[in-house]
């Protein structure tokens, strides 16, 4: 997915009358530092957040607390995020992670093949894959817990207490 593409997505969306027929979200597969592996087919039915990110990157750490939060509020929805490291080394990351927890599932470049849906986005970057693995929403760039919260609205989460 080019930088264009995303940029046109984004002047597009709000002037959509009705909500447009989704793309479906391409096959993947991503294994987690964990081990786990997390697959179009496994994670169906759950709604799934792609962070792409960096340790180096100053807007990704400022947004980590929002992901985090969503990720604390929604995970009895079935909210899954993939936060998906631009190919730095395992041990760069590890490091990371030990001074800077998170909770999101952390993939590593060479474990996915999720990462090329971000070239040419940057960092930070989010895709929001619906219950029915299509691609609900797309956000270039930090914007924090109310645009992480409203791209969740496309997948039907709402923050908790306004349910």
């Amino acid at each position: 997915m080019n930088r264009r593409r995303w940029l046109s997505l984004a002047a597009v969306a709000p002037l959509a009358a009705q909500a447009p027929k989704r793309d479906a979200m391409p096959r993947f597969q991503a294994r987690s530092l964990d081990g786990q592996l997390h697959t179009r087919e496994t994670l169906k039915g759950k709604v799934v957040l792609v962070q792409h990110w960096a340790t180096w990157c100053g807007y990704c750490r400022k947004d980590e607390p929002a992901v985090e939060q969503i990720l604390k509020d929604h995970a009895k929805d079935g909210l899954v995020v993939l936060a998906i490291n631009a190919a730095e080394s395992k041990a760069t990351v590890q490091n990371y992670l030990k001074d800077h927890p998170r909770t999101a599932q952390v993939v590593l470049t060479p474990d996915t093949n999720l990462a090329q849906l971000f070239e040419g986005a940057g960092v930070p970057a989010y895709i929001l894959i619906d219950r029915e693995s299509n691609i609900a929403a797309m956000q270039p760039g930090s914007g924090g817990l109310m645009a992480l919260r409203a791209m969740l609205k496309e997948a039907g989460l709402t923050k908790p207490d306004s349910k």
